[in-house]
């Protein structure tokens, strides 16, 4: 598949205060993206502290959706004019480059751009003020408070729990020396990437294969976000 201007493919993850999650996929509609899914999360702070610092909900909604750059920066100003993602407790928003997609998803993207009028102005609103990291960990059910609390003592800013099904192979088990537990737990982790190695570091210390939360984590490397401010 050729990279082309306005063609080349990203996912973009939305995680907002629950209560905000109507003007995500309202704004996912109007904008017509090729696909999206949204699911509910959980902050990392006990519902008593975001209650006490005027956070908002615990419970989040995540939004992934897939489609090309251009589309993406008509997405995030729209975002940004409709949450001041700035605001303690709103949520953040951040994008991952795709390499390839279906052949289909990409032709419906193409269509999707020809039918949206390119703003010609540069998104202000992007922070690039240093390269971030999306640490994803995944630990057997009930054991995420062992991620979270490994991931600040390196100093991790915070992150959302989903919650998932572990679909793993017979050849998986025996190599890991694991039994794959079908529940499990999802963290999501954003941090600037000078941070991202001790972090993982500690969590697999504290909550890898070799312990009760039997996790595994992982990075991708993030393009530009929104909503950081409340992170740092």
């Amino acid at each position: 598949m050729p990279e082309k201007d306005g063609t080349r493919m990203e996912a973009l993850i939305t995680i907002v205060d629950f209560s905000l999650g109507k003007v995500v996929k309202d704004l996912c509609k109007r904008n017509q993206l090729p696909l999206y899914l949204i699911s509910h999360g959980y902050g990392s702070a006990e519902s008593e502290i975001y209650e006490l610092l005027g956070f908002g909900n615990p419970k989040k909604a995540v939004v992934l959706s897939i489609q090309s750059t251009t589309l993406t920066h008509q997405f995030l100003t729209q975002l940004q004019d409709q949450i001041d993602l700035h605001r303690p407790g709103t949520g953040i928003a951040f994008t991952i480059s795709l390499n390839s997609v279906s052949s289909s998803l990409w032709k419906l993207s193409q269509q999707m751009d020809q039918d949206h009028t390119r703003k010609e102005r540069e998104d202000q609103t992007m922070e690039f003020k240093e390269a971030y990291d999306l640490i994803v960990t995944i630990v057997n059910r009930g054991h995420s408070d062992l991620v979270m609390s490994a991931a600040k003592k390196a100093d991790a800013p915070g992150g959302t729990l989903l919650h998932g099904l572990g679909l793993g192979s017979k050849e998986a088990e025996k190599f890991l020396g694991i039994t794959i537990q079908p529940e499990k737990d999802v963290i999501l982790i954003l941090a600037p990437h000078e941070k991202k190695s001790g972090i993982m570091e500690t969590i697999t210390h504290e909550a890898g294969l070799n312990t009760a939360g039997r996790g595994i984590c992982f990075s991708l490397p993030v393009n530009r976000a929104l909503g950081l401010k409340n992170w740092d």
